[in-house]
């Protein structure tokens, strides 16, 4: 090898060295999302702030808690494509403009978390998550004077990384946990629908005082546990111990259990530390091309799955001196006025989520009314299972959980309830089939009251078994819905006993009269009436008068992939209808797709009423004619208790969103509402607690819009639920992320490295050639031989024995499944004490 082959091919390998190294260092960031100098000044508060990813494609492969469980309860990190506030932090009423897909949860000193090799969160770029938002739950006000800048590091490379990584979301909701009382269960179940598998790698549980386990399993003819926690331990995400692979079709469950021993007093699910939450978060990667239909399983939706469930899903995990020791010590970073206290310290090493074819308007800025009075009608708590209460005003009336509501011409009251039965995983088995067929519920299903509340009518005492939707026609029918018969059925006026049933008794099918689990009833003037099948079959059914079937219209919008959103004239789960016919529509609450469809009495599409104040689920929808006309909706918990549940105003004429109120404290779990025209009210049912909530409306002001809706009798609703809707451009502040002209610094860098080493090269051949044409001048006379005309190209040309180095990603795949590599190589969190 001649001298300028061994100068070329060191400065080669020294350039190549250089470059990776500085590519290594320009490629990798970190940005830390603090909370921007907030003042906590209220018990439980939830506060957001929102920070703007880079131009390019990042991928996260770290977090780090700046925060300790003294100052947070717990954090959450969501990434959407704009946030809802542009201010530096917002009380958390909304995340973000439009659907947001969580991140990162830490509560309770967790430790850092480092994600497997080749696996990250892919953000920024040409993703849908241009932003992250940051939301800190805190229990207690800070001192006086205090600002709090707590948040989470991330540690982010542009890499690209062979596999992304996700979170699914396991969570419960409408749980009643009974006073003093042990081993109180809320299990979780549906099936995984994907495009491609999932490989999980860790877990998170999350619950409040009362929690003592939460486990959650892969079921594919076994149960295979995913994962078994302590929510009083550091709430980190633990390592999957096991291999398991989560195919498309299979099914997920979990089970979260409650020790309410010393409290004297039912617990509900909900946003406060008094409450209580369900959370089995599931960390997993997959291929880059895998695409997920939905990023979360609420509820019970496979009870069968439940009942086997094994014994050991409530057995609670050994004593953990050093793990307890660290969910209540201090870790890491104490927010206050000045910034960090120092770099986090580790003191205990625990087990390491198609268009619409109608545009949907933007709405309007909502508000929040002022309640007035308040009356309950009902609100009464129930015993695990069964119902205990006080008389209702004017009767020895018992009211269970609360199906639905309805109100007739004369502005009375009817309400559904269940009396002593509560619908839990043990109610139906695994095809949909009521296990408790000879028992009818004992109570008088049906109550009516008139408009002050006194109780002057009930019946259907032994005669249902799982009440679900009432309906009162102009004829004064009464029409209901038994999700656990599967049956319509239809009481003509005054009258107790039905003239009209429609369903096969404890059969569930999909047929001209067979449903599964029908949710309720639309009537029309002309008799003609509407049946939406519910919560198995996704259709709504048209009948004549006489019950003769005319057509059916909808489909499963669980069945389709490859879209952001379901299209139109698909349901998941139509749980309410109501009838505008002065508009010529049949309204429908998709409840699991967290919107309202409306359609002609033909059952062709004609309009998509959406917005993020929804959230995920939208329960109920009932209409009213006055001012040009309205619809009145409530929603349901939803994850990470944002939005907040609440109701709304809509202009059915546009769809824009007008108002939106709430109960004081607020509502829970509202199931059904009715709009009663004659008194100017608004009715809620709720399912747990058992209430029934009226609201009352504020008389037209002259000024030719409605007056806004008032609650009877409560204090003001606090200005922390008013929900906007109209928003600007996030301002960024206090951040750490590359601007464009560090952006483009390295790109200059490794340009110049690369450079030079040539320049260098070329300057050494230059002269290595001289010196040799000075040789052959001097020796002509001795020899002569032709000369090679001199050309760069030769020396850039690959040698033999040298490979050339390439540029481009390997697009070689391996099986996870069939890798042989070392797991604790592979799975970088550390293993439980």
């Amino acid at each position: 090898m001649t001298l300028y082959h061994k100068v070329t091919l060191t400065l080669l390998v020294w350039s190549v060295f250089v470059c990776s190294v500085v590519r290594s260092q320009t490629l990798t960031q970190t940005l830390d999302l603090l909370m921007k100098n907030a003042s906590v000044t209220q018990y439980d508060e939830y506060l957001c702030s929102s920070y703007k990813l880079p131009a390019n494609d990042q991928y996260i492969v770290q977090y780090e808690a700046l925060a300790n469980a003294g100052t947070a309860h717990h954090i959450l990190l969501f990434g959407c494509d704009e946030p809802a506030s542009t201010d530096a932090y917002w009380h958390c009423g909304r995340l973000c403009k439009s659907q947001e897909q969580i991140l990162f949860a830490w509560a309770k000193n967790a430790p850092p978390l480092q994600l497997p090799k080749d696996v990250g969160f892919r953000v920024g770029g040409q993703t849908n998550i241009k932003y992250i938002v940051i939301q800190i739950h805190y229990i207690n006000p800070l001192p006086a004077g205090s600002l709090d800048t707590s948040g989470i590091r991330l540690r982010m490379t542009s890499l690209r990384q062979r596999y992304e990584a996700g979170i699914y979301l396991l969570l419960a909701y409408s749980v009643r946990i009974p006073g003093n009382t042990v081993n109180v269960f809320a299990d979780i179940s549906c099936q995984f629908k994907a495009s491609g598998p999932i490989y999980p790698f860790g877990y998170r549980t999350h619950a409040h005082s009362l929690g003592t386990v939460i486990s959650g399993y892969q079921v594919n003819n076994t149960y295979n546990l995913i994962g078994k926690g302590n929510p009083q331990w550091p709430q980190a995400f633990y390592p999957v111990e096991n291999k398991i692979v989560i195919q498309k079709d299979d099914y997920l469950v979990g089970r979260c259990v409650y020790n309410s021993t010393g409290r004297n007093r039912a617990t509900y699910i909900g946003a406060t530390h008094n409450d209580e939450m369900c959370n089995f978060y599931i960390m997993y990667y997959a291929d880059r091309n895998t695409r997920l239909q939905y990023h979360s399983c609420a509820g019970n939706n496979m009870p069968g799955l439940v009942q086997k469930l094994p014994a050991y899903s409530y057995q609670q995990l050994p004593h953990n001196p050093l793990l307890e020791m660290a969910a209540h010590g201090t870790h890491g970073h104490m927010g206050d006025a000045k910034g960090h206290s120092g770099k986090p310290v580790v003191t205990a090493a625990p087990v390491t989520k198609a268009p619409t074819t109608t545009p949907t308007p933007a709405p309007t800025k909502p508000t929040t009314r002022k309640p007035e009075t308040v009356t309950h009608l009902m609100d009464f708590e129930s015993d695990f299972g069964g119902s205990r209460g006080s008389p209702t005003p004017g009767s020895e009336v018992v009211i269970g959980q609360v199906g639905g509501v309805a109100a007739d011409k004369y502005g009375n009251v009817y309400v559904f309830h269940r009396g002593e039965r509560v619908w839990n995983g043990r109610t139906f088995d695994y095809n949909n089939v009521f296990r408790q067929q000879d028992k009818p519920i004992r109570a008088n299903c049906i109550v009516v009251y008139d408009k002050d509340g006194q109780v002057i009518r009930q019946f259907g005492k032994d005669m249902f078994f799982l009440p679900h939707g009432i309906t009162v026609d102009d004829n004064m029918n009464v029409w209901v819905t038994d999700v656990g018969l599967h049956q319509v059925m239809r009481f003509p006026a005054g009258s107790d006993q039905t003239d009209l049933v429609l369903g096969l008794r404890f059969k569930p099918g999909k047929g001209n009269n067979q449903y599964c689990k029908p949710s309720d009833v639309a009537v029309l003037s002309t008799g003609e009436f509407f049946v939406s099948d519910g919560y198995c079959n996704s259709r709504i059914v048209k009948y004549n008068r006489e019950g003769t079937f005319i057509k059916e219209f909808g489909a499963s919008s669980t069945a389709t992939f490859g879209t952001d959103k379901p299209g139109p004239s698909t349901f998941n789960v139509p749980h309410s209808m109501t009838i505008a016919e002065d508009k010529g529509l049949l309204c429908v609450a998709d409840r699991e797709n967290g919107r309202i469809q409306c359609f002609d009495f033909e059952g062709n599409f004609q309009r998509m009423i959406e917005s993020p104040e929804f959230g995920g689920r939208l329960f109920a929808v009932s209409y009213c004619p006055l001012h040009g006309g309205l619809l009145f909706a409530v929603n349901g918990p939803n994850l990470s208790g944002t939005p907040p549940v609440q109701g709304f105003i809509i202009d059915i004429n546009d769809g824009q969103l007008i108002e939106t109120w709430n109960a004081k404290p607020g509502l829970r779990n509202p199931h059904d509402i009715v709009v009663d025209p004659v008194n100017l009210r608004v009715y809620v049912g709720e399912l747990d607690p058992t209430k029934v909530w009226r609201f009352d409306m504020k008389a037209d002001d002259g000024s030719g819009r409605h007056g806004g809706i008032f609650l009877s009798g409560t204090t003001p609703v606090s200005s922390g639920t008013t929900v906007n809707a109209t928003f600007v451009e996030t301002q960024e502040t206090n951040k750490k992320s590359l601007t464009s002209e560090e952006e483009i610094m390295p790109a200059i860098i490794i340009g110049a490295l690369l450079i030079i080493p040539i320049i260098i090269i070329i300057v050494i051949v230059i002269v290595i050639r001289i010196y040799k044409k000075g040789q052959h001048n001097c020796c002509r006379r001795h020899r002569s031989r032709s000369r090679k005309k001199f050309n760069i190209g030769n020396f850039l040309t690959p040698h033999r024995g040298f490979d050339r180095l390439s540029q481009e990603e390997s697009d070689t795949e391996f099986d996870p499944l069939n890798d042989d590599s070392d797991d604790e190589e592979e799975y970088s969190i550390t293993r439980k004490a």
